[in-house]
Parts: C-alpha cells; structure tokens; sequence
C-alpha cells in the first residue's frame, strides 16, 4: 500500500518521493521511525500536487524544514514528511533580503555579512532553516525572527499561494501563528548596512558563547521547554537537580539543563520520558508548568 501512494504521489510532482523513509537521518536529533512518505517537492507547484495528495488520502502532513526542534517517535510517522531543500532562493534587493524555506540560517547569516547587511547576527547559532525559524519564530540574544521579518510567502493547506506583510502575522514567543496546514516557502528580511568585519565579529562572539553554554558536542532538538516568564527552563531544571539524569542513550545535559541530548543510539521514549520526569520534579519544586518546544511528531 505505501509503495503504491508512493507511485501515485511520485506520477504527479517532478521531485522525490521515498516510500518508508527513516527519518533520523532527517532530524538533527537523529532519533526516530519512518515517514510513510517523504515527498521531496522541486518547486511550489510540486507542493501543491503533495497538500493536494494529503487532502485526498485523508494523510497528516509534517515539514521537517532542518530538522531541529522536532523529535520523532519511535513507531514513525504515519503521513507525509516533506522536505524543502530544494526551495534555496538567496538575493538581495536594496536592503531587504530574501530567502528560501530550505535556506539554513548559518548560510542567510553568512550572505547577510558578505553583503554588508546588519541585523541577523541574533540568529547565529539558531540550527535549521528559514522556513522553520518563521514558523516556530525562532530567536536568541534577546532578538527573535519576528523581528526582522518583512514578508512570508506560503502555500496553505487548500493549495492557495499567499503573500503575508508582517502587520497579519500573528507572532507571538517561539509561534508565528501562521494558519495551520500552510507551508513556508520563503521570507523577506528587513535589514541594515553595516560593516562586514563588525558583523562577522558579532556573529563570531555569539557563537563563542553558544559553544561554551550549550552541548554542541552532541546532538539534540535544541531547547527543550519554552522559558516561562521571566524565568529560564534550563535553570528550573537545574535547581531540581536533574542536569545530567540518563535514561537510556538520552541524558539531560550536564553543561545546560535545557538540552536532552543523544548520547548514540538514543530512543524517543528515552528523551520523553526525560522531558516528563522535568516536568513533574520541577512542577513540584517550584508550581512552573515547563511547556515542551520541540516538536513531537508521530507514533509510539
């Protein structure tokens, strides 16, 4: 049955479409089952014939964008990952850029300081793309994507392309408030000029300082919970005394208590169960509700 959506999929769109894809591979977690379809589209109208595909067969659709921030079951994904590598546009105009919801934010980054446009260095160290930093307003340093971003082009669940200025875009702490079921599929930034060695400088301390404060050493989904206000998640877990707890192949840092992290051969059951053990210790520790950031996507 998969081999035959797969072929009926693949029959309408010039890009790839995998029946059974691992999805590990496609997470920067590299945790997780298959997808029953992933559908790699070559342009927009590819995307359009893969929505209108999930309409017809009633199948949940997910977009992986980089991967991060996403944890994927054990059991897989029953449905389509969609994967936009492909959608790489890069240009300026006057001082406003734009960017495909596949470009990584370490290269719109390095466009912006080749070009001489300041204001992107608060993303450096966001992992993942463009498209998933407008979803989920990705941010650091004080700064986040909502505040930068200009227009976000989209495709919506029912195959419609929309063009969105910033003023109708919802954005709100770690959500864009898109409409669900719609696609990024590139974004204009608003940007300043600026000297490029200042802004290689800027982009090079945050780094230095994400190195040292975070667990690059391993691989994880990012953040694990939304700070609450006015306060810090990695610190609510470190006070309950949880930093470098294991279960499995998953521990909680030892270096920042808001990073699970893989330690090789991890299960998604194992970063779960420690996301919930957070919850509940801190939750009795100090009354806080730790709300989850990533992304959990498919079946047990």
């Amino acid at each position: 049955m998969t081999e035959s959506a797969a072929k009926r999929l693949q029959e309408t769109m010039r890009g790839q479409v995998v029946a059974e894809a691992p999805l590990a591979a496609y997470t920067s977690f590299r945790i997780g089952g298959p997808a029953m379809l992933l559908a790699i589209p070559a342009d927009r109208e590819d995307l359009k014939a893969v929505l209108a595909f999930a309409r017809t067969e009633g199948l949940p659709l997910h977009v992986l964008g980089g991967g991060s921030n996403t944890l994927v079951r054990d059991g897989g994904f029953r449905g389509i990952a969609v994967h936009l590598n492909a959608f790489q546009v890069l240009e300026r105009r006057d001082n406003d850029v734009t960017a495909g919801a596949g470009v990584r934010i370490s290269r719109l980054l390095a466009f912006g300081c080749r070009q001489g446009l300041s204001g992107l260095e608060v993303l450096s160290g966001v992992p993942g793309t463009v498209g998933g930093a407008v979803w989920g307003n990705a941010g650091a340093w004080g700064g986040a994507t909502a505040d930068l971003v200009t227009t976000v082009d989209l495709v919506t669940a029912s195959g419609e392309e929309r063009s969105l200025p910033r003023p109708d875009i919802p954005f709100r702490y770690r959500a864009s408030g898109l409409p669900g079921g719609a696609v990024v599929v590139q974004a204009t930034f608003a940007l300043t000029p600026g000297d490029p060695t200042a802004i290689r400088r800027r982009i090079s301390g945050y780094l230095v300082r994400r190195n040292a404060g975070q667990p690059v050493e391993f691989r994880s989904a990012g953040s694990i919970f939304k700070n609450p206000p006015g306060e810090h998640a990695g610190r609510l877990v470190e006070r309950a005394g949880l930093k470098g707890t294991r279960i499995g192949n998953a521990m909680i840092s030892a270096k920042h208590g808001n990073y699970i992290v893989n330690l090789g051969g991890a299960r998604s059951a194992d970063v779960l169960a420690l996301a919930v053990l957070a919850q509940e210790r801190v939750r009795a520790a100090t009354g806080v509700d730790l709300e989850l950031e990533i992304k959990v996507v498919g079946e047990d």
